[in-house]
């Protein structure tokens, strides 16, 4: 492709060259010489060139390494930074003399150390290295889509942009924590033999005595340590560690509802941290940890277990729930291309170029039939005709009036001029209202050939052929993704979220109701737990996390399935996100937000006048935001209160995840429920 310094250095010899052909010819050849020899060495630029670029260029091979510790992984630890390796190689005996090479990095990463851009010279045979250092701060899933390669002459005169796709995803598992750190602070570690050892019939406590300590209320006359207390002179109480584990299964919301957010800072990621520092944590107290992910439609769990392996898969499983996206059902059509086309042009430029993947201009044409009012146009024209047809008297008056401008127009022009004017105004006569009609039936059409309609149409079917060449649909998914607007809309965000890649979504439909309530996830994650108890053995704890703060009437499936478990001496834990800036339900001030800047967003309009009626308006402005705030606030409180009543009362217990630590809260139940199974 030319550059601007190609283009004006074609113009300035092509110049030169008219005038010494053309201008001053006779004076001197010079002029012309110079410009033919300068036309002759930029073609050979420019076939050198594309021979440069064709050889070597597009036979370029990219090699991608991510290491973690001093090796190659297939996945990387959140909070930890990785080593990425990238070398493009070019097998070719042709050399590329100038080149910029960039590795397109995954979103939501920091680059801590190295460059992932050069601009470097690749010899024949050669190969050329990118090194540098990121850092994944929440788990997911990263994506590397390729290696973008600009290449140019030395004069900068032509130039070619390719992308060598290599796409690479690598999970980012939650981070490692600390074992001693989440043990309870009277359990040691090992001080019974592994689990396996001791071969129990039935489940139930095989204990030794641990330690003694001073007898609290609600504890069991069996446990109190009779030779003990009667030494001291006051109750003292046994405490015992037993190898038999206890079962912990985690429930965790999947919905579209906890997806929404920037990427690496949504409510999922947050809970998906949670539960994997609970699953290790517990893991590591050789209990049982079982994991079941849900969202408004189906479920998807497995039994406990505490094998590497399953906690292995459970922190993958919570790595790929962490990376999923929001839907994009009610996103306008021109709000997915303005996002998927940039991307598109830079990951496909081979695919998207106009050479290959352009738009007729008949396919832009405004068709005037395809509107209510269209068959006016045809109408007119039809009845035009038929009155030629039918009608002597329209014939002969068109005839006459067509005579008489002729006369008026050309009396002094010879035969053959005026008979040419009087058919022309003979034919204008007598069709002139179907010319009109075709003319504004034209008019109509060409306006497809300009403005925001244009491009958008381009643009939409640039994509939909793009998507049908990766679905193998032909041109008939061509046409459908052009037309059909759903169709669309759900491959745009296949193709997002193939790529990691958010949209901006409205929280709100046209009635004004929020659009991620999600109210079935109710119904599935009672379903799950009523599951789950089925399959119990023991008294086992169940730990939700999910936001069920906005679900109000459509909770009574979650209470009639913690009833059930409940009923069979089950021990629940509910951990609801907390959005970031609204204040603690339980906080004298929590209708109003501490520390909330002030938004006069509506007042900004009117900021820079200084009169007092302007002053007012925007104090009042001020006052209705904060006055919105604070009403949504209270719904919000209220909203949680209410689930936390309602739980409550099923006897579940209802936390926020910023309430202290929900890790050590979870671990101190299944402590609590190890110490009833204990003393059963």
């Amino acid at each position: 492709m030319l550059t601007p310094r190609g283009l004006w250095f074609l113009i300035s010899s092509g110049l030169v060259l008219v005038v010494g052909a053309f201008v001053i010819p006779y004076y001197s050849v010079v002029p012309a010489l110079v410009g033919v020899t300068l036309w002759v060495w930029l073609l050979c630029e420019w076939t050198m060139f594309h021979l440069r670029s064709n050889a070597a260029v597009s036979r370029l091979r990219v090699n991608r390494q991510v290491t973690q510790g001093g090796r190659e992984v297939p996945m990387v630890w959140a909070g930890v930074p990785f080593e990425v390796r990238v070398t493009v190689e070019n097998p070719s005996a042709v050399d590329v003399p100038f080149a910029v090479i960039e590795d397109r990095t995954a979103v939501a990463t920091e680059r801590t150390a190295g460059v992932a851009k050069r601009f470097v010279a690749i010899p024949p045979g050669g190969s050329v290295v990118l090194e540098y250092t990121l850092k994944a701060p929440s788990p997911g899933v990263l994506r590397f889509e390729g290696v973008k390669v600009r290449v140019a002459d030395l004069n900068g005169f032509f130039y070619r942009r390719v992308f060598l796709r290599e796409g690479a995803e690598f999970l980012v598992l939650p981070p490692l924590v600390d074992d001693e750190g989440r043990q309870k602070a009277v359990k040691r570690f090992n001080t019974l033999p592994p689990p396996g050892i001791h071969r129990l019939r039935k489940t139930g406590s095989g204990d030794e005595l641990l330690d003694l300590r001073d007898y609290r209320a609600g504890d069991p006359p069996k446990m109190i340590a009779w030779k003990a207390s009667a030494r001291r002179d006051r109750l003292i109480t046994k405490e015992f560690e037993n190898d038999v584990p206890v079962r912990a299964v985690l429930f965790l919301d999947t919905s579209e509802g906890v997806r929404l957010g920037p990427p690496g800072n949504t409510l999922l990621t947050r809970m998906a941290g949670v539960a994997a520092a609970v699953s290790q944590a517990s893991a590591a107290n050789r209990d049982l940890v079982g994991l079941t992910t849900f969202d408004e439609t189906d479920f998807e769990g497995g039994p406990p277990a505490r094998t590497k392996i399953h906690m292995i898969g459970i922190l993958r499983r919570l790595a790929e729930a962490s990376a999923l996206q929001p839907g994009v059902t009610g996103v306008p059509a021109e709000q997915l291309t303005r996002r998927a086309y940039p991307l598109a042009q830079e990951v496909y430029p081979d695919l998207m170029a106009k050479r290959v993947n352009g738009m007729p201009l008949g396919r832009l044409w405004l068709p005037l039939l395809d509107r209510k009012w269209g068959f006016v146009a045809l109408l007119v024209i039809m009845a035009n005709l038929a009155l030629v047809y039918y009608s002597r008297d329209w014939r002969l008056d068109s005839f006459d009036s067509a005579g008489y401008r002729t006369r008026k127009i050309g009396g002094a022009w010879s035969f053959f001029p005026k008979l040419m004017l009087f058919g022309a105004l003979s034919l204008w006569s007598l069709f002139w209202p179907a010319a009109l009609a075709l003319l504004f039936w034209f008019a109509h059409g060409v306006r497809g050939w300009f403005g925001v309609r244009k491009a958008e149409l381009t643009r939409r079917k640039q994509l939909g052929a793009l998507f049908s060449l990766q679905d193998g649909t032909g041109p008939d998914g061509v046409e459908r993704f052009v037309f059909d607007d759903d169709a669309y809309a759900a491959r745009v965000a296949k193709f997002l979220q193939h790529h990691l890649l958010r949209c901006p979504v409205p929280l709100y439909d046209d009635q004004g109701r929020y659009r991620f309530r999600c109210p079935g996830k109710a119904a599935v994650l009672a379903e799950a737990m009523v599951r789950a108890v089925g399959r119990a053995r023991d008294n086992e704890l169940y730990v939700i996390l999910a936001d069920l703060a906005e679900l109000g009437a459509d909770l009574a499936p979650v209470v009639r399935a913690c009833r059930v478990a409940r009923s069979r001496h089950h021990h629940i834990l509910v951990i609801v996100p907390w959005p970031a800036d609204v204040p603690s339900p339980d906080a004298p001030d929590a209708a109003t937000p501490a520390g909330a800047p002030e938004d006069d967003s509506l007042g900004g309009a009117i900021r820079g006048r200084s009169n007092k009626t302007a002053r007012k308006e925007s104090a009042q402005a001020r006052g209705l935001v904060k006055y919105v705030r604070d009403r949504l606030t209270q719904q919000y409180h209220e909203s949680f209160r209410a689930l936390r009543r309602e739980l409550g009362r099923a006897g579940a217990t209802v936390m926020r995840v910023n309430d202290g630590d929900p890790v050590q809260l979870v671990l101190d139940r299944l402590d609590r429920l190890r110490g009833l199974r204990s003393r059963r």
